[in-house]
């Protein structure tokens, strides 16, 4: 039931290495305005959910079986993100290390989904949102594809050439 959802999610975290492609450093963590996030502030966002979600019990993060520097609450919405600056331990990850450590996040995060082996239509433990598997496998879809577009545009204010994807 998983196996389209699984298959278009691999397709979006494939298109998202393209974002920090040619990324500088320096552009990783800058802000193109104050109320918008950086491309590495994002990638954090999209980490944190996925970690939550598949391998913790809600949004403590001490019930995480994850551990990574973008599991952290400073990535956790965009309201408290724009409001606080992410720590030393982030900024000194480059492009390829964000990426690579987002890859390795979402990997153990599948790799908890095949252990748990829930049903679709099971609810997620903790979740206050009412989500079941099936419905967040289908909505992490959306959410890495969204939010690699949104690392694109935040590139293109910071005056950064893209690949052409």
């Amino acid at each position: 039931m998983f196996e389209c959802s699984l298959k278009l999610l691999k397709l979006a975290v494939f298109e998202m290495q393209f974002a920090f492609e040619g990324l500088s450093h320096e552009n990783l963590w800058k802000r193109p305005a104050p109320q918008l996030l950086s491309v590495g502030e994002i990638a954090g966002h999209i980490a944190y959910w996925e970690a939550v979600r598949l391998a913790g019990d809600g949004e403590d993060l001490s019930k995480c079986s994850i551990q990574s520097p973008l599991v952290h609450n400073v990535f956790r919405y965009h309201t408290s993100s724009v409001n606080t600056e992410p720590e030393e331990v982030h900024l000194a990850m480059t492009p390829s290390e964000v990426y690579q450590e987002y890859l390795r996040v979402h990997q153990e995060c599948l790799a908890n989904l095949e252990r748990l082996n829930p049903s679709p239509d099971a609810k997620i433990g903790g979740d206050p949102s009412g989500f079941t598997y099936g419905d967040f496998l289908e909505y992490l879809v959306f959410h890495v594809s969204y939010h690699t577009g949104q690392m694109y545009s935040v590139r293109h204010l910071l005056g950064d050439t893209t690949p052409d994807n």
